[in-house]
Parts: structure tokens; C-alpha cells; sequence
């Protein structure tokens, strides 16, 4: 019998919550750490200790920020400051002495989490993180504290067929992740009604005090409207890579999505996108390009530092939105992504590609991983080989 404490996080309260239904039945001692008391979960006979909201008196302007929250982005978008800080590290240290867990779940994506993995970290309290896969889909994973490190593997053995066939759908591209598969109408609907939920939800804890990992209304209009005016100066930006006989080599970069934990946390210390694109243009000769690929669900990657560069540069070219990766690709020699799927795509031999801050590529897969994107511009440029996957390294990475 284990002591698990959860940790609420937005919508994923409710699937945390079943989770722990079911550990529950099965003897475990179960407590809940909340940081918005509306979207902790059900009040049935638990544990559940709600981190206090801080008073004006706790606010504390001058505190250093935590390394865990460097990139939290209450602070970095929606302008929540980081006098708050101090404040929560207290109140977290006093709900896991409270608690004393033996293992701690949550996600690692809003700042109270961060700051809970960091706490956790100090203890020598186990931290785990469940998340569905990228590949293959309809798993699950299981990494450790604020990584993308498995904790354990399932023990499943595929046989070598089954393992072929996977590899060689991944390398043609007739399987996608799960999160790029289009839902049914039935789920598009589901989905709708759970946005609406939340944001009601959301709204509601704004109300009651919860403002550092939700933006005000004003704030959300001003960034979607700042989006919105971004994707229109894209359109009249975009273009194609240069063909003529003085054009030089094409390198791709593959935005991210942000703010999104993948990049934000998983990416660091290469998550500021503009700065990881600057890095890999000093690493091409003076006649290189680098083509830049916007992320079909673009957010606030789509900034005006970017687009600033893109202007002031001609080597940066915008590619257009509506093209698709394997468009992309085929412009450009190699790609260099930080956490981005088209890193382990790679492996599988869809496109060369060589990853900044993939784990498990850096472990097994040296020729596929660089340590800064200077190295990665400069390795595809030098040696065919480099980011370059196969058959034989898909079978070693789905073992």
C-alpha cells in the first residue's frame, strides 16, 4: 500500500481522478495537491490540501526566480509576474510534509506543477508523469519528473514482423500520432462541449482568485488578436526557398507550438524558437537559407521577433502555411527541431533530421542528436549520414 498524492491540473483533473478511483480500490492511500479549487476534484473521503491563494502581503517582487519556473508562462504571456512564487514554495512544501507521499502524479506544465517537481526533486520523492504516446498510438508513457525519461517499459515483446510493419507504416507516413489523427464528428462535438466546460471553469477560478496560471480576458483577446495579426503578416511573407545558381543550402526548422510543456519545459534550454533559428543561421554559409515551417496549430511561436527576422533577413524564408511537412522536407537538405515528432520520425528514415533535446535519441542514436543547433547545421551540412534513420534503429527504439 502506497501513499500517492495527485496534483490538479485544469481539465486532467477528471482523468487523474478516475485514475485514482481505481488506485484507490486497490488499497493505496490517495491525497490530492490544488492550486485552483475549482478544478480540484470530487470532495469524497480523501485527502485534499488546497494551496492558499497569496495576499498582497505575500507578494514578494524582489524574490529571484526559480530555475523550475523559468519558463512558466503565467509569467512569460500572461503577465502574472513572479511575485508569487515564494509564496507557493512555501505552501508546497507544507502540503507534501503534510502528505508524505510516497510517489507524487501530475503533469508538467503549469508553474504550481513545476514547482512541486522541483520540490519533489529536493525530497527525493518520486514525481510521474503519464501521458499518451506519439508513437505508436494509443499508449501511454510514463516519464520521470519534468523529462522525457520512461520511468519503466511494459515489458511487451512485438514480434518482428509486427515491429517491420509499424516501422515501415511510420517511414511512409501512413500513421500519425494520435493528436494529428482528425476526430470523428461524435468526439469533435465531446471535445467542444469539455473546451466550453473548462473555459467556464477557468472563468469561475479567475473569479475567485486564480490568476497565475489563467490570463485575463483582456489579455487572452490581446494575444489572440496579436496572433491573429501575425498569421496575416506570414501570408505576405511567405515564399519559397531561393533556386537560383548563388542560392545556397536549405536547412528546415519545424516551429513549435508554444506555449506548450514539450518545448517549454522538455526543450529547455533551446525554448526561445527565434533565438534557437538565429543560432542555426550563423552556422550556414553566407548564401544558406533556413526555411521556416509554422505549425499547423500555431499559437505564439508566431511572434513578432520572428517575424522581425524574417524581414531583416532574406536567409529566413517563411514557408507557406498550408504546406505539410513532406512539402518541407523536400526543400530543404535536414531538419534541426528540439522536442518536435519530426525528430523521431527520422528514425524510422521519414527525412533526416537531427534533434536538440530528445532524450532517448541523445541516448541511442548519437548520429541523429546534436548539442546545439550550431552542431546540428553543421553536421547535416558535412556528412550525409548525419540524421538519417532505419530500419534497424525503428526495431532498437520500439524495443
Amino acid at each position: 500500500m502506497s501513499r500517492i498524492t495527485f496534483v490538479e491540473n485544469k481539465g486532467k483533473t477528471v482523468f487523474w481522478s478516475a485514475v485514482a478511483d481505481l488506485l484507490e480500490q486497490r488499497g493505496h492511500v490517495i491525497s490530492w495537491i490544488v492550486q485552483n479549487p475549482l478544478e480540484g476534484p470530487p470532495e469524497k473521503d480523501r485527502t485534499i490540501v488546497k494551496l492558499r491563494f497569496p495576499s498582497a502581503a505575500d507578494m514578494s517582487d524582489d524574490a529571484p526566480i526559480p530555475e523550475a519556473v523559468e519558463t512558466d508562462r503565467g509569467r512569460t504571456l500572461f503577465g502574472a509576474g513572479h511575485g508569487h512564487y515564494s509564496h507557493y514554495q512555501a505552501e508546497i512544501d507544507r502540503a507534501l510534509g503534510e502528505l508524505g507521499p510516497d510517489v507524487v502524479i501530475g503533469e508538467s506544465t503549469l508553474f504550481h506543477e513545476l514547482l512541486i517537481i522541483s520540490a519533489c526533486q529536493d525530497q527525493g520523492i518520486p514525481y510521474l508523469h503519464p501521458t499518451g504516446t506519439r508513437y505508436p498510438g494509443g499508449r501511454m508513457v510514463i516519464f520521470t519528473g519534468d523529462t522525457q525519461m520512461p520511468v519503466a517499459g511494459s515489458g511487451e515483446i512485438w514480434p518482428e514482423d509486427r515491429l517491420y510493419a509499424f516501422a515501415e507504416a511510420l517511414r511512409t507516413g501512413s500513421t500519425l500520432p494520435d493528436y494529428m489523427r482528425m476526430p470523428s464528428r461524435g468526439a469533435a462535438m465531446l471535445r467542444k462541449l469539455r473546451l466550453l466546460v473548462g473555459r467556464s471553469r477557468t472563468l469561475a477560478g479567475r473569479m475567485r482568485g486564480e490568476r497565475f496560471n489563467t490570463p485575463s480576458l483582456a489579455r487572452k483577446i490581446e494575444l489572440s488578436r496579436g496572433l491573429k495579426a501575425n498569421l496575416q503578416a506570414w501570408r505576405s511573407l511567405e515564399r519559397t526557398p531561393d533556386q537560383d545558381s548563388d542560392a545556397g543550402p536549405v536547412i528546415l526548422y519545424a516551429l513549435q507550438m508554444q506555449p506548450e510543456a514539450n518545448i517549454e519545459v522538455w526543450g529547455r534550454p533551446f525554448h526561445d524558437q527565434v533565438a534557437v533559428i538565429e543560432r542555426c543561421l550563423s552556422a550556414l554559409p553566407p548564401n544558406g537559407q533556413l526555411a521556416v515551417k509554422a505549425n499547423p496549430k500555431a499559437k505564439y511561436e508566431v511572434s513578432n521577433a520572428l517575424l522581425t527576422l524574417a524581414r531583416s533577413d532574406r536567409r529566413v524564408v517563411l514557408l507557406p502555411l498550408d504546406w505539410q511537412m513532406p512539402q518541407a522536407q523536400a526543400v530543404a537538405i535536414g531538419t534541426v527541431t528540439v522536442t518536435g515528432t519530426v525528430g523521431y520520425e527520422a528514425v524510422f528514415g521519414r527525412g533526416r533530421c537531427v534533434s536538440l533535446r530528445h532524450p532517448m535519441i541523445t541516448e541511442m542514436f548519437p548520429s541523429l542528436h546534436a548539442d546545439t543547433p550550431e552542431e546540428a547545421v553543421t553536421r547535416l551540412l558535412a556528412d550525409p549520414a548525419t540524421g538519417r534513420g532505419s530500419p534497424e534503429m525503428a526495431n532498437q527504439l520500439l524495443e
